[in-house]
């Protein structure tokens, strides 16, 4: 029996060590096996990188670069910085361009948009979603290129810097980014969207910012004499009252605290006193700015009055209503509402901003009966497409989405399909229901085909003249649908979305994207996404645009995602 005993501990301990010599054994074979990929992956890279000589335009070779140096970044971090660093300066612009510009001092209107101004924006922009995973290697980027854009461009350059970070929950860069936007000019609106979207995640921190704009709208000699000074007293009424200019009830911006409500009476009175002191008689056309400093007064600021009403007096117009405020505007506009509405109704044709005031606050078949009224034509059209669009979106929030379809099958502009399918499919994507996600998909795919072909993009769906819109050059509608719902669906049916990619690809080969400046109409993510499922039809696709930088960027993305997977081994 002790022999036995003997026996099995022996073959015990020879089990034992075989089982750690074999796992010793494996490990580092396994490490090995990894570390070969990893070189196999950083060759192909540097393949890849052999076409980037051959695009044309200084766009497409930044694209290329910085969609290589995503895929790099963990393999050759410092072959991926410089990849960068060169993407960016393609970026810049020529000397030629920075003289005709000139000086540009705090207060400069903003330059009307161009093509080759918004093309080098989201290249700027793709450059930095990849460099700010070094911080301190994006702000040198961005510091050494200071002296290379407008300040429209470095501007919208800290913008885009402060809604990554924002979206990302990094508060304390976006707070940095707003900063340095501030200081490069703080009469710029874009301020006021950066600011108020961070008091939706953190009040105090937003508070802070405004004081900072009070200081610097007190101290900073702003170009364009009055006019830039109206504009930045305007961004700062929008800061301080976020909720009583055309408010969204989905984004209600919580009101600034006291010291900042004290500040801002400061600033009127002590601002509008001076303007008196240097252009006597000028207040009456900035009554409605003094006045929005009465109530505010009354609350926070009593010290203020005596000096108010001096300014005041000065600024009453002879004739006209000389009455202080009672109630806030947006006090004043929630009471105004039901008799608007009213008005409206009894109205043979009501305004577009009863309209607009209705389609936001949710009330659709309201907004469908004053667009009723309305003569036929592109006005009642665009009203049309507008109320169908909001009303689609706020039954997907809902999780009405059955609701949602019903309404999307008016829709007669690839935009509102674009901002609606996605999140329809989306939605029956994460309650695992495939036969819904696929339906929607094959919905907007057949409205899609019954459209136009041809992309348009309206100056009045982007806010801006038309002839400062974006063309078929720069966007193409249907590319932009595509990859919205191929990327919705690719988390439920791989097989779709693939089918999807190769569509993209066809459309793609024969679209007027000018690529040359850095734009494909294609979105890499959606090429990385598809290799994490099937990398086969991702390759296949990805080889098979005509266009050199759409092949780049494709295959790109397609490396990018097997970086990731052997990053995580």
């Amino acid at each position: 029996m002790k022999d036995l005993m003997k026996r099995l501990k022996l073959m015990l301990c020879v089990t034992a060590l075989s089982a750690s010599l074999g796992y010793s054994q494996t490990v580092p074979t396994q490490s090995k096996n990894v570390e070969l990929q990893k070189a196999v992956l950083l060759s192909d890279l540097r393949t890849l990188a052999v076409e980037i000589p051959k695009l044309d335009g200084q766009l497409a070779r930044a694209m290329g670069k910085a969609e290589i140096a995503d895929a790099a970044w963990t393999l050759d971090r410092n072959w991926a910085r410089n990849l960068l660093t060169d993407a960016y300066e393609l970026t810049y612009l020529t000397e030629e361009e920075l003289s005709h510009i000139g000086p540009e001092p705090p207060g400069t209107s903003p330059r009307p948009p161009t093509a080759v101004g918004r093309a080098r924006d989201q290249v700027r922009k793709r450059i930095l979603s990849i460099a700010r995973r070094d911080k301190s290697f994006a702000d040198h980027l961005m510091a050494d290129s200071a002296a290379h854009l407008t300040k429209d461009d470095r501007q919208m350059m800290y913008a885009q810097l402060t809604v990554m970070a924002l979206e990302e929950g990094d508060n304390q860069t976006a707070i940095r980014s707003i900063q340095d936007n501030m200081t490069i000019d703080p009469s710029q609106g874009m301020l006021v969207q950066l600011i108020n979207r961070l008091a939706l995640k953190d009040r105090s921190a937003a508070d802070k910012l405004i004081l900072q704009e009070i200081s610097q709208l007190s101290t900073v000699k702003l170009a364009n004499g009055r006019l830039g000074q109206a504009r930045g007293d305007l961004v700062l009424r929008f800061l301080v009252f976020p909720n009583a200019f055309f408010p969204d009830p989905n984004n209600y911006v919580p009101a600034p605290g006291p010291e900042v409500m004290k500040a801002y009476v400061r600033y009127v009175v002590e601002s509008l006193t001076a303007l008196e002191e240097t252009q006597p008689g000028s207040l009456p056309a900035q009554r409605t700015f003094l006045l929005s400093a009465w109530l505010p007064l009354n609350q926070y600021a009593p010290e203020y009055k005596e000096r108010f009403m001096q300014l005041e007096t000065l600024s009453r117009t002879p004739g006209k209503d000389a009455s202080l405020p009672t109630k806030s505007n947006e006090e004043i506009d929630n009471d105004m509402v039901p008799k608007k509405q009213a008005e409206a109704l009894n109205s043979a044709q009501p305004n577009e901003l009863s309209i607009d005031g209705m389609i936001l606050r949710g009330e659709f078949e309201t907004a469908r009966k004053l667009i009723g009224k309305l003569p036929d034509g592109a006005q009642k059209i665009q009203f049309t497409e507008k109320v169908n669009t909001k009303e689609a979106l706020s039954l997907v929030k809902q999780e009405d989405l059955v609701g949602a379809q019903n309404v999307a099958e008016r829709f007669a502009s690839m935009n509102s399909i674009l901002e609606v399918y996605p999140l329809i499919v989306e939605a029956y994507a994460k309650t695992k229901n495939q036969a819904g996600a696929d339906a929607a998909v094959h919905q907007a795919i057949k409205q899609l085909k019954s459209m136009n072909s041809k992309p348009t993009y309206p100056g009045t769906q982007f806010g801006m003249p038309a002839e400062h819109a974006p063309t078929a050059k720069e966007r193409d509608g249907m590319l932009a649908v595509l990859g919205k719902l191929a990327q919705a669906v690719l988390t439920i049916d791989t097989l779709l979305a693939a089918n999807l990619v190769d569509e993209i690809v066809v459309i793609a080969n024969a679209s007027q994207i000018d690529t040359t400046q850095g734009q494909t109409g294609i979105d890499s993510e959606l090429f990385k996404n598809l290799a994490a499922k099937d990398e086969v039809r991702a390759r296949s696709a990805a080889d098979s645009f005509k266009d050199r930088l759409r092949r780049i960027v494709a295959n790109a993305a397609v490396y990018q995602q097997k970086a990731k997977e052997l990053q995580i081994r």
